[in-house]
């Protein structure tokens, strides 16, 4: 038991040995440490209930604020032979929404009657307000009642702060934003309450400590301790004025316990003891002017990479036989957004056959930047011998220092095809090759070993059905050939149609993968997995890049491709569920997960009906 606590056990029992206890009549007042309470700011709820009772039964308060913390204390007194006994209740309030809002009346049963506080009128406000209490409670039955204990006046001792390392950049370009906790305080524990919304930005996490490293720094003359707790790379995806929102976190700080008038609590209280609480802290919006890329001298191939890239190819073998596959390699390595980099356009004989590559990626995040590679692997297969130069491969990248575009290239490789045991050789004069004698040593070779169906003179098969339509299967086959001709040639050369017609499959593949997950009842990646088919997807048919995908322009986007609303809505529905369980997980529910599969594989059937 607390020691707190244990006074008054020893306070009690004295005065019953020495009076008889006469219960005082049911009285719930109720008071909070302020009216004027700033946004995202903690406040004090106090509820002292006199003469006995149950535990209070509060209001509704979830439409501006959320409780967040609650402490119980006990208070027995005699006053000309009569003993009372009061409860006092603090709840520690957090402020959600600015306005002006009324705390409803407190509830208590006791002896079979329903007791009632007064209302308190309280207002919220957008700005920060004065931490120091203002001892302004609600008119309740009887006097005015103040907190069990104030909270301690933490301004200046503790404050978190954004910093970033530019505020004007180019698309694309990166920017680094620190969070750091200045505290002259001892902190014993924290955690994010809330994430900046980044949107507009790709993101890239740098791994920091999981014990954070502090330092001293002395600001107008006061030593702070500061320890980093988030470093993240913005990579702004559009132009314009950019406001990063504010990273909110709560944490649990020791301060002095102050003094208390009750010459009991003086006699009880310990003159070095202090106490934890709780605060809630948000760093100031940071706003960034996001630059557009200039478009003189912007090469035709320009693919939207910013940063400083080389690019290198090589094959595993220089020589091979028609039919064999061999691996090509391509690799690019530098400094920017490694992740967003698209399949480098590769411009091979028209006999080689090429499958889609597999990708790897190696990320850093060393020297405050975001560098590494990534590799696409190709099979290649030729199909026809002789000599054959893979042209050079070329990435066209902005080089936001220079302020200028480049390229980087490879360099052009020579390959040789020999005949393969499948290949076929040109016909010689004669006619005929001589891989096509095949029976050698046989001096007859007969026209008809069999018996020979006949038919009546009077059929004529060329006025047949049959026969006609032998001669359109020519025709037909023809007209084939040159429309698929002319669907890989689109494929190669048009972006736009390549991702059309390869969206559906793009996603019927993710949404695989996240069936995976679900098997294995793993959320957070089953969630992660479902927004990227639904974001690629549309990115796909749309030809959009999916960093640039916002809620906000998406239903604007899809109105414009007339798309009916309730398919909109089912979409954008399936959106926000995956950002809500991402960044605020919960137990895994293996059933939810299942109906969010089927609702979110349904949303991406009408969509691509309606596109």
């Amino acid at each position: 038991m607390k020691q707190y606590d244990i006074k008054y056990w020893l306070l009690a029992t004295a005065i019953f040995l020495v009076a008889s206890p006469l219960l005082a009549q049911v009285n719930v007042r109720v008071s909070v440490d302020r009216t004027r309470i700033g946004l995202n700011e903690e406040f004090f709820f106090i509820v002292e209930i006199t003469g006995g009772g149950g535990n209070p039964k509060l209001p509704e308060m979830s439409a501006f604020a959320n409780v967040t913390e609650s402490s119980t204390s006990t208070s027995i007194q005699m006053m000309n032979g009569r003993i009372s006994q009061s409860v006092t209740y603090q709840y520690s309030l957090m402020a959600q929404t600015v306005g002006k809002f009324t705390i409803g009346a407190v509830e208590v049963e006791a002896k079979g009657q329903i007791y009632r506080s007064q209302p308190v009128e309280i207002e919220i406000v957008a700005g920060a307000t004065a931490q120091q209490p203002q001892g302004q409670p609600g008119a309740g039955r009887g006097r005015q009642a103040e907190p069990a204990e104030a909270p301690p006046d933490l301004e200046g001792s503790l404050y978190l702060e954004a910093k970033v390392d530019r505020s004007r950049v180019y698309q694309n370009e990166p920017v680094v934003v620190r969070y750091r906790i200045y505290t002259r305080l001892n902190i014993s524990s924290y955690g994010i309450a809330a994430l900046p919304n980044y949107s507009g930005f790709w993101t890239e996490e740098f791994p920091l400590p999981q014990q954070p490293q502090t330092r001293r720094e002395v600001i107008n003359g006061q030593t702070y301790l500061v320890a980093e707790i988030k470093k993240t790379a913005l990579f702004p995806q559009i132009v314009g004025k950019k406001k990063l929102e504010p990273l909110t976190i709560e944490c649990e700080v020791q301060a002095p316990r102050r003094r208390s008038r009750d010459i009991f609590d003086q006699f009880f209280d310990d003159p070095f003891l202090s106490r934890t609480t709780r605060q809630r802290i948000s760093s100031r919006p940071v706003e960034i002017e996001v630059l557009p890329l200039p478009e003189e001298s912007k090469p035709a191939n320009y693919s939207g990479a910013v940063g400083n890239f080389t690019i290198t190819a090589s094959i595993d073998k220089t020589q091979i036989k028609a039919n064999e596959a061999l691996s090509l390699k391509v690799r690019v390595n530098g400094v920017g957004n490694i992740k967003v980099l698209p399949n480098p356009l590769i411009a091979l004989p028209s006999d080689f056959e090429v499958y889609d590559p597999k990708i790897s990626e190696n990320i850093d995040h060393d020297n405050d930047q975001i560098s590494g590679s990534k590799t696409w692997e190709y099979v290649i297969v030729p199909r026809f011998q002789g000599s054959h130069e893979i042209k050079p491969i070329t990435l066209s990248y902005f080089d936001p220092r220079a302020r200028m575009y480049k390229t980087a290239a490879t360099a052009p490789i020579m390959l040789t095809v020999e005949k393969g045991a499948n290949d076929f050789s040109p016909m010689t004069g004669g006619g005929v090759s001589k891989e096509d004698v095949r029976l050698l040593g046989q001096d007859i070779r007969f026209i008809a070993t069999a018996p020979l169906p006949f038919t009546r003179i009077t059929e004529k098969f060329h006025t047949g059905p049959w026969f006609l339509l032998l001669l359109t299967l020519p025709v037909g086959a023809l007209l084939a050939a040159f429309v698929f001709q002319r669907h890989q040639e689109k494929l190669s050369t048009n972006v736009a149609y390549a991702r059309n017609r390869k969206a559906g499959g793009v996603a019927q593949k993710q949404l695989a993968s996240a069936r995976k997950f679900l098997q294995k009842n793993e959320e957070k990646s089953f969630y992660t997995e479902i927004q990227r088919a639904l974001l690629g997807f549309l990115g796909n048919k749309l030809n959009v890049a999916e960093a640039s995908l916002i809620t906000d322009d998406l239903e604007r986007m899809l109105t414009e491709k007339n798309v009916r609303p309730e398919i909109i809505r089912e979409y954008l529905n399936c959106l926000q569920t995956c950002d809500f369980v991402r960044f605020a997980p919960a137990a895994s529910n293996g059933k939810a997960m299942q109906e969010f599969y089927e609702q979110s594989r349904r949303a991406l059937e009408m969509l691509e009906k309606a596109l």
